[in-house]
């Protein structure tokens, strides 16, 4: 939920996180609630609405679904942190581009800059730091598309799709 004053009015936004679209389910405006507030607009115009910044909206609910670790696809991701620093925080990175790689993203990259909030090119340096460290594996030259050995044990326990699928893959 997110709320915000405009001209006077109260604006409540409700957002649901486990939605697959990445945009408000519900707005409300509502009067001040002492009726003898005076306030800068006659009613609800179209001055009023043109000042809700949906942009802003979007932006803050991405935020929020990253933290909890909902992907803009609805489904279930690793947190994502506002810093990546520890082997455990670039092995769920990793295994979250894995994910979409093996769902058959031709940019997961962009997909999850788009699902995080982030830029792309922050996420493609996690990508290449996540190789580096050996956490990310797969032919030369092209998109990492298996965990390593490394990276399952920092992850194990958390998740068991992508590990039972890269080992019945034989890889």
């Amino acid at each position: 939920m997110h709320e915000a004053e405009l001209h006077g009015w109260k604006l409540t936004v409700v957002t649901l996180l486990s939605a697959p679209w990445d945009g408000p389910t519900s707005l409300r405006i509502d009067p001040p609630e002492d009726p003898h507030t005076t306030v800068a607009t006659d009613g609800i115009t179209a001055e009023l609405m043109r000042s809700i910044s949906l942009a802003e909206i979007r932006r803050t609910a991405k935020e929020v679904r990253a933290r909890l670790g909902w992907p803009a696809d609805g489904a279930t991701a690793a947190a994502v942190f506002n810093r990546v620093v520890t082997e455990r925080e670039y092995a769920l990175v990793a295994r979250e581009y894995v994910r979409l790689v093996h769902q058959g993203y031709r940019s997961p990259v962009t997909r999850l800059a788009t699902a995080w909030g982030l830029s792309r090119n922050t996420i493609s340096g996690r990508i290449r730091r996540a190789r580096a460290m050996g956490f990310l594996d797969g032919p030369p030259g092209k998109p990492a598309d298996r965990l390593t050995d490394k990276a399952r044990r920092h992850l194990e326990g958390d998740d068991t799709r992508v590990t039972n699928r890269d080992r019945t893959d034989g890889r």
